[in-house]
């Protein structure tokens, strides 16, 4: 119900006022449109992450910004469509020398207190449209598997990599069933790569086979 009223207060926000710049640039956004972003280099020395598109472009940055702030999902069917069929080349190399694996798909999690202010999680969203690609069940969705137990202060462009990492290091909290699998994490955005690194490490930790991620943009 409280989504609803939301909903329905940003259409009439935006009936009345001129449209938001992000939301006039994801309104136009079609597949063709998305299929012709600028692509990410990927990020330096994490070959195991893979942004699909690069952050800084104006198009790809109000995607972002709109979902994980408006929580409007018009482009997320098409760029999950794209984020799977990464996933399935990774795991099917996998596959190729391992036919018992198994893989997990975690988006990153938020804390409740974080979750009760912003009211969902846009990591989430993203995992959940790729598991709608998944017809032949590869992936097992588990996001109770992996959970985030310490707020963390929201990272500074004036702090280093390394302060980022300390203010992140036990942030995270992993199931023990999550031990001999292969885990696939999915987020919005990767930076630096910390958090997403932090998570790899507690999930290893905890046994994971191995850690890969998958994000929309770098």
């Amino acid at each position: 119900m409280l989504q609803k009223i939301k909903n329905l207060f940003l259409v009439i926000v935006d009936s009345i006022l001129p449209p938001r710049t992000d939301f006039a640039i994801v309104s136009k956004m079609n597949e063709e449109k998305i299929n012709s972003l600028p692509k990410s280099g990927g990020v330096e020395s994490l070959n195991w992450i893979h942004p699909l598109f690069y952050y800084k472009d104006n198009k790809v940055r109000a995607i972002i910004w709109e979902l994980k702030y408006k929580e409007n999902t018009k482009p997320i069917n098409h760029i999950a469509k794209l984020i799977y069929e990464e996933i399935v080349a990774e795991v099917s190399d996998i596959v190729t020398f391992n036919n018992d694996a198994e893989f997990l798909l975690i988006p990153i999690p938020i804390t409740e207190t974080r979750r009760i202010e912003r009211g969902y999680n846009q990591s989430e969203i993203i995992a959940k449209s790729i598991l709608e690609n998944d017809l032949a069940r590869t992936l097992l969705y588990a996001p109770q598997w992996f959970q985030k137990v310490k707020d963390t202060p929201k990272q500074s462009r004036s702090e280093s990599k390394q302060e980022r990492m300390l203010n992140l290091v036990g942030c995270f909290e992993a199931d023990p069933r999550v031990e001999g699998k292969y885990v696939i994490l999915i987020d919005d955005v990767v930076t630096t790569g910390s958090t997403l690194s932090e998570a790899r490490n507690t999930l290893l930790s905890a046994g994971a086979r191995n850690v890969l991620a998958f994000t929309i943009a770098h």
